[in-house]
């Protein structure tokens, strides 16, 4: 009876689970928490592991930055592995998929190997130091140090390369003779070729190495599975490896009606690569492959034999919060975003990203363009060992091709972005040596010099940014295929609508980027479509650089801290149709001080809107009736001209005039989308109209006549503004905000740390209301060890000024579970304190003031 009940538990447990299969050849460990400390060793030395330091936890990823270390500094990781007596006929692999930019592994005290990329993998074989049955000790140094990269595509002017493990390390295990990574790759590379829709053949070759000291008898299996997860071909080969070598063993099949992968349809299929020696597992590989065909004929794009136009973004691999740290999640929420806006197309600038960014854009049916990292040198001046070709530099780009090679996403091999083009001429050549099956294309993005070997150029062109007029975006040859373009945008810069005023990296208003946009949206989706194989937008993502307030690039349709911007909206409502797009445009333009009709602006992609301000219908527009203003230019006699606006489809203007105060403006398309803002209006410039009579702050008054206040009825918002002032004199922002302040309002002024702007707040809580808790916001003088900031003295000083008023004024300090940190004028993130005091109604409140940033908000009490 036992017996019966345990055969009928293990069919139950095989009918749940599936049979039982033996433990994989190959097993995989993250390795996530590692150890830190700094290496203080002096430059040009040879690595040595520290005999004694300070060490600290860190996770991966992770730069220097985040220890307070510069980005050309050194460190060392280190952390512990076993390996047990079933082990021994083992190989031990450590993969590092990113570390800046020169890495030594050490095991057990014994020097393993050396790798020189800033944005390649690498794998360590660390066999030969490992101790069975015994604790082993690893320990990796990365160096960033400006002697130590010369040469190896590690430094740019465009970006920052920060010093660090910034990406996964996995501790690899396999049988002794193994699928070897060969350059960091996964040693199996699956080549598509002869693909039409009823047949495709497929083509494997498999790096086997054999380190052991007799021949070794091999089978290499085969198993491709369908994106339907079904078995669709197995197929196999032999071969003898000799003793120590290393042998590529090369297979082929076809498949009949091959499900292609093409843009938007991600056919994703997977090869099980087994290796079998003498009976036994030894290793085995997974790898991902796309049946597609591509060409270039006539200056036009075939995907699949059909003409393909590629609209989408640049993109780089960088957070406000994690620099190059970048987590998968984070990863993954960006691309999440990349096919909310509808691109079919992403340049993954200007350097190899991980693994898991390609087999995202696998996955989601979306081009790629990758690149070697060999980036800026045309704008470097004085001599830089980059500029010249370097055996390191052919050995990146191999690593780049050899470790991308099965990715289908990926339609384009860049040798280059804006830099030299004889050496870049001689990349190229290094990649078709590597690649010459035809399934990409080679290409280059050019500013200046051109180089020869690419299959095509495509141009960074920036008409109307650093130079020139908007319109003549549509009348030059070089945008048939553009790699880059883009203006900045900063959320409190704004023009009245319909000014062509910017000044590069000082004052970047929205509006002006607005018309930038839209002129070449209409050009390449709707006017000229087949004349413009490829557009690409810089940037998808706002990223550090040296441009804007020397602190970032301004040109992202999302901020750095990864906000959606209005523009936004304006690409998904062209490259997204199937998604109904409706958006109030200005919404962080809180204060208006320009003419009252200057003008409500959305982004839609619906027939019609309506415009509903302050409660009342100001009618409806049909799609397509709005035209940019006519561009102003000064000829050479100094003549002004005018090149007449171009209408624009999915944008909405109206130049109904808003009511001096608060206006709450909706549209709505009728058919259930919508968008709705709160914003005021000035009653004169520079005068606030007075607050409404059931508004919850009454009687505020400011003892500076340059600085009057204003409250704002609508709650604050995260990575919003905190001033008023829109010509780039206030650009401090919120960033995430504490939970306590959801729902808050606030009183807004000019920027409260210029001196000439210090003034005392007071004001009288509604007699009507519940009651209200006040929070006052305020900086400390202190940063973030990420953005490597010094603790400010003069800073520091005013705020504990502040202090000693706030605690007078019956203030106490609330205690938050993570700290408060908002933005400066800088852009620098910066930590802050949060107040409260409870206040009554009818109470009134005076608040002397201080030079020191600092904000006013108010929580009603329940039930206000």
């Amino acid at each position: 009876m036992l017996k019966s009940l345990l055969s009928c538990l293990v069919l139950l447990l095989t009918i749940l689970t599936g049979p039982t299969r033996a433990a994989e050849p190959r097993e995989t460990t993250p390795l996530d928490t590692w150890e830190f400390t700094e290496d203080t060793s002096p430059t040009a030395t040879t690595p040595t592991p520290p005999a004694q330091a300070s060490w600290r936890t860190v996770s991966i990823p992770h730069v220097f930055r985040q220890a307070g270390l510069p980005d050309n500094a050194a460190g060392w990781y280190r952390q512990t592995f076993a390996a047990t007596t079933a082990d021994h006929e083992r190989r031990f692999f450590l993969l590092l998929e990113g570390a800046a930019s020169v890495t030594d592994v050490f095991v057990n005290g014994r020097h393993i190997g050396q790798h020189k990329s800033a944005y390649t993998a690498a794998t360590f074989d660390l066999t030969p130091a490992v101790h069975f049955d015994a604790s082993n000790l690893l320990l990796v140094r990365a160096s960033n140090r400006d002697d130590e990269t010369k040469g190896i595509l590690a430094r740019s002017t465009l970006y920052y390369v920060n010093g660090g493990m910034f990406r996964a390390a996995q501790l690899v295990k396999t049988g002794a003779v193994h699928i070897f990574p060969d350059l960091g790759s996964s040693g199996v590379y699956l080549t598509p070729a002869n693909v039409t829709a009823t047949r495709a053949d497929l083509g494997v070759r498999t790096v086997v190495r054999n380190p052991l000291a007799t021949p070794a008898s091999v089978l290499v299996h085969h198993s491709v599975t369908a994106p339907d997860g079904s078995i669709c071909a197995r197929f196999e080969t032999t071969g003898t490896i000799p003793a120590g070598e290393t042998v590529t063993i090369a297979a082929t099949t076809f498949l009949l009606t091959p499900k292609l992968w093409d843009l938007g349809q991600p056919n994703v299929y997977s090869v099980r690569t087994e290796l079998i020696v003498n009976g036994k597992p030894s290793d085995v590989v997974t790898e991902s492959v796309g049946f597609r065909s591509l060409a270039l004929r006539d200056d036009k794009l075939f995907l699949n034999g059909r003409e393909v136009q590629l609209r989408g973004v640049n993109k780089h691999a960088q957070t406000e919060y994690a620099w190059n740290a970048v987590s998968d999640d984070d990863q993954r929420a960006e691309w999440r975003s990349i096919h909310d806006l509808g691109v079919n197309f992403v340049r993954l600038a200007h350097y190899p990203h991980s693994h898991l960014e390609y087999a995202l854009a696998d996955a989601q049916g979306v081009a790629i363009w990758a690149e070697n990292g060999f980036a800026g040198q045309s704008w470097k001046s004085g001599p830089d060992e980059d500029k010249i070709v370097t055996p390191d530099g052919e050995r990146l780009t191999r690593e780049m091709v050899r470790q991308n090679w099965n990715h289908p996403s990926i339609l384009f091999w860049s040798c280059g972005n804006e830099t030299i083009g004889t050496t870049a001429s001689r990349y190229a050549e290094v990649i078709r040596e590597e690649d010459s099956t035809g399934n990409r294309l080679i290409t280059h993005a050019v500013a200046k010099d051109q180089p020869q070997n690419c299959d095509f150029l495509a141009h960074n062109t920036y008409e109307g940014w650093y130079g020139g007029k908007i319109a003549t975006f549509s009348t030059n040859p070089k945008n048939a295929f553009v790699s880059e373009t883009g203006a900045g945008d900063w959320l409190t810069h704004h023009t009245p609508y319909g000014t062509f005023k910017w000044s590069v990296n000082k004052f970047e208003p929205e509006e002006y980027a607005e018309l930038f946009a839209e002129y070449r949206l209409q050009t390449v989706c709707r006017d000229a479509v087949a004349g413009h194989p490829m557009f690409t937008w810089w940037t998808f993502h706002e990223f550090y650089d040296r441009k804007f307030k020397q602190n970032r690039n301004t040109k992202g349709l999302l901020t750095l801290a990864g906000q959606p911007k209005d523009l936004f909206y304006l690409f998904q409502s062209f490259l997204n149709p199937d998604t109904p797009v409706v958006h109030l445009n200005g919404s962080t333009h809180f204060y208006r001080q320009f003419a009252p009709d200057n003008g409500i602006k959305a982004y839609a992609n619906v027939p019609s809107l309506e415009l509903i301000l302050n409660g009342v219908s100001q009618g409806h527009l049909a799609n397509g009736t709005y035209s940019t203003p006519p561009e102003p230019a000064k000829a050479k006699d100094g003549a002004l001209t005018t090149t007449p606006g171009l209408r624009v489809d999915n944008v909405f203007f109206w130049k109904t005039p808003l009511a001096p105060g608060r206006n709450v403006i909706e549209v709505t398309d009728g058919h259930g989308h919508s968008d709705r803002m709160i914003v005021y209006q000035a009653a004169s410039p520079g005068t606030p109209a007075p607050a409404a009579a059931d508004a919850l702050v009454q009687d505020l008054r400011s003892s500076n006549p340059a600085n009057p206040a204003l409250y704002i009825d609508r709650p604050v918002e995260a990575q919003s503004p905190v001033y008023t002032d829109v010509d780039g004199s206030s650009d401090n922002t919120f960033d995430r905000l504490p939970p306590v302040l959801a729902g808050a309002t606030w009183i807004a002024t000019r920027r409260l740390s210029d001196p000439a702007l210090k003034t005392d707040l007071s004001f009288r809580l509604n007699s009507s209301a519940k009651g209200a808790t006040v929070f006052v916001m305020a900086s400390t003088g202190d940063y973030p060890v990420i953005t490597l900031k010094s603790h400010a003295n003069a800073i520091a000083a005013h705020a504990a000024a502040f202090t000693e008023k706030l605690t007078t004024a019956g203030f106490k300090p609330v205690a938050t579970a993570t700290p408060v940190i908002w933005r400066d004028h800088d852009l620098n993130r910066t930590f802050a304190t949060l107040w409260s005091r409870p206040l009554a109604p009818g109470e009134i409140l005076s608040l002397p003031g201080e030079t020191l940033d600092y904000v006013l908000l108010l929580q009603p009490s329940p039930h206000q």
